[in-house]
This record gives C-alpha cells, sequence and structure tokens, in this order.
C-alpha cells in the first residue's frame, strides 16, 4: 500500500483522513467512516481491515481483480476446467461450454490452509534464482555470438581471396594454353610459307624450261620430259591444296552473366535457437509436474521436452511409447525414427529407407514405421535394426495402429484401412466415405478416423458391421487430426487448429476438452495414449515439442 495511508475518498474531498480498511470493490484505502458506506451500497462493497491487505501494493491488488481478456472487467467467476479465473463475459465468449464454472468465493475457500500460495512462493523464488542465471547466460551468448560474426567476417575474407586466388591460377592456364595452341599454329604456319616459296621458286624454273623442252625434235625424249614434268606439276598441285589453309584461334570467353549461377554466394549464413543450459531451469523442468484441472481430478504434465534435443533440425509428426520409459518419434521430413527418454535423453537415431509417416507398437519387442509409398519396415526394439520395406498388395502405408494383437493401416489411396501381417499380406479391408488422416481402432473393433480436409470438422466412425456415421463433432473442435483411444473406449482428438485435445465417450454423449491454449497446447500434431500407464503422448508445437500427460 502507500506509505501516507490515507482515505482515497477523503484526499479527493482535500481532507488527509487516515486509512483504517481497504474496499476490495473500489481497490482503495478507506478510512472508517467511508468505510461504514461502502458497506451499505447496494450491493455492499468488500471492505476488509487494512493490514491484511497492508505488505501488496494497490496496482497488484487492482491488477488481480482485472479480467486479463475483458480488462474493463472484474473477476468473478472460476473455471475448473482451464484453471482460470474469469469475468462474465469470459463465461459467455469463451467458456460457454464449460460444465464446471463456480464463483471465486467458493474456489477461495481452504487457499490460506492449502498449498497454492507456498507453490507460488517456491515458483517465484526459483524465478529469481533463474534470472540472474539466464541474464548471465545471455552475456555470454552475446559475447559468442560477437565471436562469430567476426570469424565468419574473417572467413568471407578468405573466401574471397582463395576465389581470387582461384581466377588467377585459371587465367593463368588460359593465358599458356593459348600460347601454346599459338606457338604450335605459327610454326605450321611458318612451314607453310616456306613450302609455298619453295614452289615458287620450282614453278618460276619449270617455266623458264618449257621454252626448251619445244625445241627437242626426238618425240621420245619429248613425251620423256613432259611426264616427268606433269608429274612435278602434279604434286606441286597437290601440295598447293594443302598449303591453302588459313589458321585461326578462336576463344569462348566465360559468360560473365553466369556469375550469379555458379557462384551465388560465399557461404550460406542462417541462425537457429536452441534452448541455453541453464542449470536452474533445468532443474525446474525436469522436477515440477504442472496441474491442468479436469471434472474428474488432475492432468500431471509430466515430461516434456522440445525436439530440437534430438537435433537442430529435428522436428517430430507423431510418437509411440516404448517399454523402458522409451519413446519412437518419426522424423518430419527425414528418413529417420528417434528412440530416446521421456525427456528426450539418451537418444538413438535410426536411418531408415525413406521419410516415415506414422509409428505404431505391434507388441513389446517390435513396431511398425510407414513409409508413406514405400510400405513399411519392422523395426527390432530389442536389437534397433530394421528390416526390408514391405508394400502390402503393392500400396503404400500412410496411419497406423496395432489393437488386439492386429495390424491396420491406411493405404496411399488414403480411404482403405486394411489389416495386415508383419510380412505384408492383407488379411482384409475396410472403405471408409473420406480420406483418413488418421484412425485408431478400440477394443471392439470400432474404427474411428479424423478426414483430411476436414472443413467440416467431424470425427467418424466404423463399427464392427461396416457401417459408418459421424461420430463427433463440436464448434471447439477445429480441423482435427490425431486421434488415439483407451481402453475404456474414450476417444482422444487433436484439435490442430482450435490448440485443445477433447476426450469423448464410446458412445459420443459425453465431451470434456481435457487441455487448451491455456495449458500450453498448440497446434498438437500427433497423439498416442498408453493404455498401461494411462498416460497421453502430444505431439505439439506443429511438431517442435513432445509432451507427456497422466490422466486420472
Amino acid at each position: 500500500m502507500t506509505d501516507k495511508k490515507l482515505c482515497s475518498g477523503c484526499l479527493r474531498d482535500d481532507e488527509k483522513i487516515k486509512a483504517e480498511a481497504w474496499c476490495n470493490d473500489c481497490l482503495e484505502e478507506v478510512c472508517k467512516t467511508c468505510a461504514k458506506v461502502h458497506r451499505k451500497f447496494n450491493p455492499p462493497h468488500k471492505v476488509i481491515p487494512l493490514h491484511q491487505v497492508s505488505n501488496l501494493s494497490s496496482s497488484i491488488l487492482k491488477i488481480s481483480k482485472d479480467c486479463d481478456v475483458h480488462t474493463d472487467q472484474r473477476t468473478v467467476l472460476f473455471c475448473t476446467q482451464h484453471d482460470k479465473v474469469i469475468c462474465d463475459l469470459c463465461l459467455s465468449d469463451n467458456h460457454k461450454n464449460c460444465d464446471s464454472i463456480i464463483s471465486i468465493d467458493r474456489a477461495a475457500k481452504g487457499v490460506k490452509s492449502g498449498t497454492a500460495l507456498a507453490d507460488l512462493k517456491s515458483r517465484i523464488n526459483h524465478l529469481n534464482e533463474m534470472f540472474p542465471a539466464l541474464l548471465k547466460c545471455q552475456t555470454k551468448d552475446e559475447k559468442e555470438f560477437d565471436r562469430q560474426r567476426n570469424k565468419f567476417l574473417q572467413q568471407i575474407s578468405t573466401t574471397r581471396q582463395q576465389i581470387n586466388n582461384h581466377l588467377d591460377q585459371i587465367e593463368k592456364e588460359t593465358v599458356e594454353e593459348l600460347n601454346k595452341q599459338f606457338k604450335k599454329i605459327k610454326h605450321k604456319m611458318d612451314e607453310a610459307k616456306h613450302k609455298t616459296q619453295k614452289g615458287l621458286a620450282a614453278v618460276a624454273t619449270w617455266i623458264d624450261e618449257l621454252s626448251s623442252i619445244e625445241t627437242i625434235r626426238n618425240e621420245v625424249l619429248l613425251f620423256q620430259t613432259i611426264k616427268f614434268m606433269n608429274n612435278k606439276t602434279h604434286i606441286e598441285e597437290t601440295n598447293i591444296n594443302e598449303l591453302n589453309k588459313q589458321h585461326k584461334i578462336e576463344f569462348d570467353p566465360f559468360d560473365t552473366n553466369d556469375l550469379r549461377v555458379v557462384l551465388t554466394s560465399m557461404g550460406k549464413i542462417s541462425l537457429t535457437e536452441n534452448q541455453m543450459h541453464i542449470p536452474a531451469l533445468q532443474h525446474n523442468s525436469q522436477q515440477i509436474q504442472e496441474p491442468v484441472k479436469s471434472m474428474e481430478g488432475e492432468i500431471q504434465r509430466t515430461n516434456s521436452f522440445l525436439t530440437s534435443v534430438l537435433g537442430s533440425d529435428v522436428r517430430i509428426i507423431m510418437g509411440c511409447f516404448v517399454s523402458g520409459k522409451r519413446l519412437l518419434l518419426p522424423h518430419y521430413l527425414s528418413p529417420h525414427i528417434s528412440v530416446c527418454g521421456y525427456d528426450g535423453n539418451d537418444v538413438n537415431r535410426i536411418k531408415l529407407e525413406h521419410n516415415p509417416k506414422d509409428v505404431a507398437m505391434i507388441d513389446d519387442n517390435q513396431a511398425i514405421v510407414t513409409l508413406y509409398y514405400k510400405g513399411f519396415q519392422i523395426l527390432d526394439l530389442t536389437t534397433l535394426t530394421l528390416g526390408r520395406c514391405i508394400k502390402p498388395g503393392g500400396q503404400g502405408c500412410y496411419a497406423v495402429t496395432c489393437s488386439n494383437d492386429q495390424i491396420w493401416t491406411s493405404d496411399d489411396g488414403f480411404n482403405t484401412i486394411s489389416q495386415i501381417d508383419t510380412s505384408g499380406n492383407i488379411l482384409r479391408s475396410i472403405t471408409a466415405n473420406n480420406m483418413i488422416e488418421d484412425f485408431c481402432i478400440d477394443n471392439n473393433d470400432n474404427i474411428y478416423y479424423t478426414p483430411v480436409s476436414n472443413s467440416d470438422n467431424n470425427v467418424n466412425r466404423i463399427i464392427h458391421d461396416g457401417q459408418e456415421s459421424i461420430y463427433f463433432s463440436h464448434s471447439d473442435l477445429i480441423r482435427p487430426n490425431s486421434i488415439d483411444v483407451d481402453g475404456k473406449g474414450n476417444v482422444y482428438v487433436g484439435g490442430l487448429m482450435s490448440d485443445n485435445i477433447h476426450r469423448i465417450s464410446s458412445d459420443g454423449k459425453d465431451h470434456q476438452i481435457i487441455l487448451t491454449k491455456n495449458d500450453g497446447i498448440h497446434g498438437p500434431w500427433g497423439l498416442c495414449y498408453n493404455r498401461g500407464k494411462k498416460q497421453l503422448l502430444v505431439v505439439n508445437d506443429n511438431k517442435k515439442s513432445v509432451a507427456m500427460y497422466n490422466l486420472p
């Protein structure tokens, strides 16, 4: 509170009266007289002794009363489903489908004897330790960032010098080749010119001798002489054809317009963001369990990590639980799958024959990884070795699930679900009315699936006799994507565009939004339910993080 502790109402009338109470509705100090007036308002204002709030600033008290969505409204209700204090407008805008809204007075009962304040204090104290550590890491990171820039500037300069050296060498070699060819042809030209001069002299002599040949009276001798000269003339006629050659040096210069294609840059510059290694923060993320309220109890987020811990460019499309508290996580747009612990530690990366689409456990020792149009591979979990690529019936494999010791996949036509064995033999097939994004099968062999390009935001069901119908649709479920089912037949669906996780009973009548954006859900891409441990795996943040939750 303020140091003066004077009545705010009296101060407005230029009277300095000592404040003795706090009006929780007006959010101001009041004197004894004004307190009586405030208690008589209709409805009565809540006035409490000043000493109960003496250690709090008026700004904190005011902020805590205001709705963070509708800033001109006071919070008067509490949504237990989202663990959030809300105002009357929130109730009609964002919480109209929530079934567990209570008054804030009812929610506040027992807060003094509970652990909420102690937990808050512990978390704030922990933040007080973490921020100096973070600031220290940021300062160190900034220096390292500057050092990297200077290092890369030097590398760019060195690259430029190497390019210059290479161009100098190319120029030298080209000039040497030009001189070599010039010298070779020049020699041939000199020889040809010499032969031409020699031929010219011979022909001049023959012309002089022709006059004497004409005086020969002996026909035999004349015939012999003519034939001799005829042969000589033929030789020179042949020589003159060979010598009649023009020599030319040609040069096809490099098209400098191609420089932008051949040499696009000095190198590729990219920026990455990775979590800094802050011991306090790492300890906190591994030890603190964040509760999320539900109607039946508490959902606890037990583990979470960014996919970048698996590799700087790694993103995950789906995932499943593996024995030994491990996860099996197919990479997005990369022919790899990672086996790791619940915190993303102890990573084993396995090379696949093609980019993966989905993964499912066959049993404790085997998993199936689908590879789009390439089919599937079986992964031996004991040795982490892969079998060969198999295409069931010549078709690719997309979504996959295992139920009741059976393997089911959707093919590259998107609307056929087939039961297969590990050798790729098709045992039976079911055709859906829509192309299938993801699907799951309960213990009664009912198939639940989310359609591709689902503008109607439906979840469809195909019962064991092949009849298909719309199983579930809801205004708060936008672009249903991933889907799975628990042992009781409850279906879990992720809303890719609504940033939430829905749980629907087997008959479709009971429905809960168990996780929302307020719980950190953003673009949930993949779901997997562990029936033995009652755990839910969520591939979150549009393939950039993985989280696990214990469900009640």
